[in-house]
């Protein structure tokens, strides 16, 4: 989902979405994170894919700004989450993500999610979370003030069931209002491979994070990260299909070597330290960048993803499915 406009956004079709589901029927998907942007800019959208997932995937997670937290939109849209399936998951306790930080979705109204999601829903039936974002060019959290709101206007905050992140903006794309982030100095990539998450592991823990990016185009990637280098793109799931995409990841040399590595620090033995330590960067995402094209200059093996493809048309896409039926 993107953070776009409904005017200015570009929005999948019917059916668009019915090729996803179609998909990951396919390969029996266990779950899938809806993200944005803000997926409920597109709220139509994002209740008729959540229909059609039902007794596919989970929907382990849904991320939104908060935009929908007025007294007159919020119940209405609990509502809606629940009518289309968003309590039918098999495997997983969905969880709600709320977004602070640049955002400007006045902390009433997410104040307002929080109450409703920890009053109406039990612990088995929801999981919470907030998560504060903060520039780092501006690194206050918004968090504290959300406490102390919350604390007003509707008592004790419920800590034992709203889970928190506190972390900064990494590189990503900024839209034409956002200010730029400058961050200042730059780090040895070799730190940041030292201090990485488990890249493409599985993480289960107080709720299920992604291990896979699925943009709006139909291009698909290894890692769930926004800024994710374009050569961890195996795919475009409106061209190909997913087990198709998942066979090539799975003979990618790098993707192997740091899933066996734990992270990108499983690169050290192949990459000299002396290297990491003279190469510098800004984010994660940032030195994996740098470190896919020297692990392929080391070990002379070249990654077989990268390569982007256009996105069907829907008329395309008709007559592909047609055909195939």
């Amino acid at each position: 989902m993107g953070a776009l406009s409904l005017k200015d956004g570009i929005n999948l079709t019917g059916v668009q979405l019915a090729r996803l589901v179609e998909q990951f029927e396919d390969v029996a998907l266990p779950s899938v994170a809806i993200t944005g942007g803000e997926p409920f800019v597109a709220a139509r959208d994002l209740f008729r894919f959540m229909s059609m997932a039902r007794g596919v995937t989970d929907i382990s997670k849904l991320t939104t700004n908060g935009l929908w937290g007025s007294a007159k939109r919020c119940a209405p849209t609990f509502e809606q989450l629940v009518k289309n399936g968003l309590m039918d998951n098999k495997l997983f306790v969905p969880l709600l993500m709320v977004s602070i930080g640049e955002q400007t979705t006045p902390l009433h109204y997410v104040c307002r999610i929080i109450h409703h999601a920890v009053t109406e829903f039990t612990d088995r039936e929801l999981n919470v979370a907030i998560s504060s974002l903060a520039d780092p060019a501006d690194p206050e959290h918004k968090i504290y003030a959300l406490l102390e709101l919350y604390e007003k206007t509707y008592g004790a905050f419920p800590h034992d069931r709203v889970h928190s992140t506190m972390r900064v903006y990494l590189d990503n794309t900024r839209l034409e209002q956002q200010a730029p982030i400058v961050r200042p100095g730059s780090t040895p990539v070799s730190r940041w491979m030292d201090h990485c998450y488990d890249c493409f592991a599985p993480t289960v823990g107080s709720y299920v994070l992604p291990t896979a990016l699925l943009k709006r185009t139909g291009e698909l990637y290894s890692c769930a990260a926004f800024n994710v280098p374009e050569k961890l793109g195996f795919g475009n799931l409106f061209q190909e299909t997913l087990r198709d995409i998942i066979a090539r990841t799975s003979t990618s040399p790098y993707v192997a070597a740091v899933r066996d590595g734990g992270g990108l620090k499983g690169l050290h033995g192949v990459i000299p330290r002396a290297e990491t330590d003279a190469m510098t960067c800004d984010s994660f995402c940032g030195s994996c960048s740098l470190l896919i094209d020297k692990f392929e200059a080391v070990t002379g093996e070249s990654e077989p993803g990268g390569s982007t493809v256009p996105m069907f048309s829907e008329s395309s896409l008709r007559r592909r499915m047609g055909a195939a039926q």
